[in-house]
């Protein structure tokens, strides 16, 4: 529980830095709003997704496909209660992150800009989308978990660049939602067949990041590379099997078995 606990305290202070770095700063707030006008206006995420049948990430479609698939995970990784908190937090998600951006994490007005003027961080979007990657990642067998990070590491980098695209989300508004999903899920419990060694979650994070790499650069858009690296890296680190030591069958002392001493001086 220790290791959950400080994986979550360490994303919830990237998170931390995110906020205070691109919007309580004038230099942040410029290079934050630059990268999104430049975002703003293009079209390839919306064709995209509109060729695998959906129009929008908020799909009622794609939360029944999440549940049904974080179900039958958790069922084959024997998870049992867990699974009830794996379907809740990625909906709680979505609540949170509008509570913080409208009620507690305010946005001081740093730059005289005419769009996006009004606070969006974090992102509610990508916390859903992120969230169902998320919760599918921590149900799965630990055979299944590292394919589930690479897909949805791409999968969330599209969405991202899709909020940016149609004017509704900075940057840092994805990044910020990718660090608070992963401070969430982390606290999560593995269980006995799910978690995978650090060296396997690293190589991992590795696989996951190759395909938002490719895919900012056939774009033109660096910055997706980089939504993609910090998805990448929080879906591999919520692969890991934090705090769950292998369970053996050593007990804890040598049986004690009463003699005389003066039979074995006989």
């Amino acid at each position: 529980m220790t290791g959950r606990i400080v994986g979550s305290v360490v994303l919830l202070a990237a998170m931390t830095v995110v906020y205070l770095v691109t919007v309580w700063t004038t230099a942040g707030q410029r290079v934050d709003q630059r990268v999104y006008e430049a975002m703003y206006g293009a079209d390839s995420w919306r064709d995209l997704l509109h060729r695998v049948g959906f129009q929008r990430v908020t799909d009622p479609r794609l939360w029944l496909i999440a549940a049904v698939v974080v179900i039958v995970l958790g069922l084959l990784a024997r998870r049992r209660g867990s699974i009830i908190a794996l379907l809740v937090l990625p909906a709680l998600g979505v609540v949170v992150a509008r509570m913080l951006r409208t009620e507690i994490l305010p946005r001081p007005e740093l730059l005289d800009i005419a769009r996006a003027a009004f606070n969006t961080f974090p992102s509610g979007h990508t916390a859903a989308a992120a969230g169902c990657v998320a919760a599918a990642i921590r149900a799965a067998p630990r055979v299944v978990a590292p394919v589930v990070a690479v897909v949805g590491a791409m999968w969330t980098t599209v969405v991202g660049q899709g909020l940016m695209e149609v004017g509704a989300h900075r940057p840092s508004d994805i990044v910020g939602s990718l660090f608070m999903v992963g401070a969430a899920m982390i606290l999560v419990p593995d269980s006995t067949r799910s978690g995978v060694p650090p060296g396997v979650a690293a190589l991992t994070g590795v696989v996951a990041a190759i395909g938002p790499v490719v895919w900012a650069v056939h774009t033109g858009h660096l910055v997706l590379a980089a939504i993609g690296v910090v998805a990448a890296g929080v879906f591999a680190l919520l692969t890991a099997g934090i705090g769950t030591p292998a369970r053996r069958g050593v007990p804890l002392a040598e049986p004690f078995v009463p003699q005389s001493w003066w039979v074995v001086g006989r």
